[in-house]
């Protein structure tokens, strides 16, 4: 769908591929004027990993390319094959003008199912094909391009043939640990939230404080008796209530350190070459992320270099960025463009997101927005200004949907039990509060 080679997520493997063809609906989700086409920018094709499908290899033989380059075209990475990068983290097939040489020199549909289809995200659902949207791309944070609208003939193409695995009853997504969400209820929940973040007459801050609250409130509730349309009554009466609570306390410290340890984690990159070193070097390479981690939750002295925001700051220089004084239009409008395409995309929780219950990938949404607000403030530190702007919130946001779509370790045990210990005494929305986008709420 593009002219860049465009790898993809360790989630794009959960599709098999067989030569048969599909008709089933495309599910596009409602971002209004959302906008893409590729501009050759090349970041996907340094940062992101591109896996193979068997069929893809079969493809690259066939064109020869294993004679052709100066390296091999694709390489182990664990279980499964990934096109093959350089020392600098390019793509093997990337060329001097950020052009895939695939695309080049044959066409787009010669190229592997994960460079056509990115930045889009593609998942099985009983009803046909859900799509959602990823953000890691810089034209879709900054809306360039046709609008997404017009691109479910291209995705369609794409799908044709892809195995519609539809998920069986047990994969639905849980709405708490012990609770199974049916389907009448899901679409009552995504129903609920759009019309609260689509609700212009309420300022978007306080939107997505409104959105932590509900979180945490769900979260502690018990709903054996509470289902079907009660469940949708249920909602009614705490959106309702939404906007109307007292300020906000601030975060405590240890609050705040388990945020600096989430935003490592979101920002820490761990280049191909590193993931197929040997025992010793991914011994050390874990020794060092603990070590970050640890310096990271205290908090004290020179922030550690993470990738792409290379430069000198301290902890203090971050928390003292004032908020967004100017921008606050397009800012609004990427965080909606993003939350909305996170919820309607059903990448929140289950299969669309390693398996998280309802209740607790909306949580871990609202901690990726604080997470957000830490980096755009970084970024602005490293750059020495007092202030973040749009780029800032821009480049955050790619850094924290990038791992959001390719970082196991956010569906670990630890980071549930991350996620558990900020609901309480109202941790998340003291973070989404602290480290809110907008500025201070309303």
């Amino acid at each position: 769908m593009s002219g860049n080679a465009l790898p993809s997520t360790p989630l794009d493997r959960t599709i098999g591929v067989m030569a048969t063809s599909q008709s089933l609906p495309i599910i596009m989700p409602d971002l209004g004027d959302q906008r893409w086409s590729c501009h050759s920018c090349g970041d996907c094709c340094r940062s992101l990993v591109g896996h193979l499908f068997d069929e893809d290899r079969i493809r690259l033989d066939e064109q020869g390319w294993r004679d052709r380059l100066d390296v091999a075209p694709y390489v182990r990475v664990g279980r499964g094959w990934a096109l093959n990068k350089r020392d600098d983290g390019a793509c093997v097939f990337l060329d001097a003008d950020n052009r895939c040489r695939i695309h080049s020199e044959f066409d787009e549909s010669a190229k592997p199912l994960a460079c056509r289809i990115f930045p889009f995200f593609v998942r099985a659902v009983p009803e046909g094909w859900q799509v959602s949207l990823r953000f890691d791309c810089p034209s879709v944070t900054s809306s360039k391009g046709r609008p997404i609208r017009q691109q479910r003939a291209g995705i369609r193409r794409i799908v044709r043939n892809l195995n519609h695995a539809t998920p069986k009853d047990s994969q639905a997504p849980m709405l708490a640990d012990r609770s199974r969400a049916t389907v009448e209820e899901l679409d009552l929940l995504w129903s609920r939230l759009r019309r609260w973040l689509d609700d212009s007459t309420i300022e978007p801050q306080t939107r997505w404080l409104g959105l932590a609250r509900l979180a945490h409130t769900l979260s502690e509730l018990k709903l054996t008796d509470v289902r079907g349309v009660r469940f949708g009554e249920l909602l009614d009466l705490l959106v309702g209530a939404l906007g109307s609570e007292d300020s906000i306390e601030a975060p405590t410290a240890l609050q705040q350190g388990m945020l600096r340890q989430l935003v490592f984690a979101h920002a820490e990159h761990v280049t191909m070459h590193e993931r197929r070193a040997g025992f010793l070097s991914k011994f050390k390479l874990r020794r060092r992320q603990l070590s970050t981690a640890g310096r990271f939750r205290r908090g004290r002295g020179p922030v550690p270099t993470l990738p792409g925001f290379e430069g000198d700051t301290t902890f203090r220089d971050v928390e003292a960025i004032a908020e967004l004084e100017s921008d606050r239009g397009p800012v609004a409008d990427l965080m909606q463009r993003y939350l909305t395409a996170r919820i309607e995309g059903q990448s929140i929780c289950g299969a669309g997101y390693y398996g998280w219950s309802v209740f607790g990938g909306l949580s871990a949404l609202c901690l990726a927005m604080a997470s957000i607000g830490w980096l755009a403030r970084l970024s602005a530190a490293l750059d020495k200004r007092d202030r973040f702007t749009f780029e800032d919130v821009a480049r955050a946001l790619r850094v924290v949907d990038r791992a959001a779509t390719r970082l196991p370790a956010l569906g670990s045990v630890a980071e549930r039990a991350r996620v558990t210990y900020l609901l309480r005494d109202d941790g998340i929305v003291r973070l989404v509060a602290h480290y809110s986008i907008l500025g201070a709420r309303p």
